[in-house]
């Protein structure tokens, strides 16, 4: 039976999605598909959460960012620089 361990990265990813934008995943998962999901169901509630929903979503960023700094320093800095947080 295999165990999946969960650690810090020693790397920081650069390539892929996130050549475009430092959060993909939160992009993707909290933005376009409640979103997505709105539009398709033709709700206007799903705009409501989603508004409501970005405030949450950028604390939980800044927060990551400071610590990918601390973790990554110069070179974080540096793909700051080069991509935009959101698109």
């Amino acid at each position: 039976m295999k165990v999946i361990v969960v650690s810090a990265q020693k790397h920081l990813i650069t390539t892929g999605s996130y050549r475009f934008s430092r959060n993909p995943l939160y992009l993707g998962g909290n933005v376009f598909i409640i979103l997505g999901a709105s539009l398709l169901l033709g709700t206007p509630s799903g705009l409501a959460i989603t508004i409501i929903h970005m405030p949450l979503v950028d604390f939980m960023i800044r927060r990551e960012e400071r610590q990918l700094e601390q973790a990554f320093g110069d070179e974080w800095r540096q793909y700051k620089k080069r991509v935009r947080r959101w698109l």
